[in-house]
């Protein structure tokens, strides 16, 4: 008789751990552990979360982060969010896609965390992602551009080509780059890991024999009004040996 039971009994407690396990494993959250930003610039905290479907669908999804555990920097219920943040966050993530990326607009020194996310789901059920915490580094001046011109010797009238790269966290307004020199440039947003943006500026141009040891100088101009140069220089000769071009 026993023997016909732990069959049974076996089974119903693989589904208990299984059941147990599901439930367990669907209350995750992934956000950066630390990212990176401009004080007086704009910062995304990249943020998605997971929980087990309910049944029915629920009719509100309630979005919380808090600082320091207590202090709460942004909720559904603006009233509820703190003075200092009240202004200044702002969900960019869609909460029934399980986005919960944040948005904090200018970023301030004390923006350091660490963050965490919280959700309630109405009629079912509520969690705080308590081990899934985010810091912000939060730097006073931004790094110099990555500038890189493809040919340093060319002749006149060669096309020129040169590639001016920064890094930002704020893709609703990211660093605006300007260059010394006319030419047709072209820009290209790509997205990096941990809340990270690449914004680069490529310039063509034809080179003349003023652009001989001159600066070609790319500028980045931040949200916040931080700005920062780099530069580098052609060598242009004549097509042919004479004095004269």
């Amino acid at each position: 008789m026993g023997m016909e039971k732990l069959p049974w009994r076996f089974l119903i407690h693989c589904i208990w751990l299984g059941v147990m396990g599901v439930d367990d494993s669907s209350w995750t959250a992934e956000v950066p552990s630390s990212v990176s930003g401009l004080q007086g610039s704009c910062i995304v905290i990249p943020c998605s979360f997971n929980y087990p479907d309910p049944e029915k669908k629920p009719s509100e999804l309630i979005g919380i982060w808090f600082k320091d555990k207590y202090e709460i920097i942004y909720h559904t219920d603006s009233s509820s969010t703190i003075a200092d943040y009240r202004s200044r966050t702002k969900l960019v993530g869609d909460l029934w896609q399980k986005n919960c990326s944040l948005r904090i607009d200018p970023l301030h020194p004390s923006d350091k965390g660490p963050f965490t996310f919280r959700i309630e789901i109405k009629e079912y059920n509520k969690a705080s992602y308590k081990d899934d915490r985010v810091s912000i580094a939060v730097s006073s001046s931004p790094d110099l551009p990555s500038l890189s011109v493809m040919k340093k010797e060319v002749k006149v009238a060669e096309e020129v080509s040169a590639s001016c790269s920064v890094s930002h966290s704020c893709p609703s307004d990211p660093p605006l780059i300007t260059w010394s020199h006319s030419g047709t440039p072209s820009i290209q947003s790509q997205q990096q890991t941990n809340g990270q943006w690449e914004e680069t500026s490529t310039l063509t141009f034809r080179s003349s024999i003023a652009d001989n040891n001159q600066p070609l100088v790319c500028t980045a101009a931040y949200r916040g009004g931080k700005t920062v140069s780099s530069s580098n220089t052609i060598n242009v000769t004549c097509k042919w040996t004479t004095p004269v071009c």
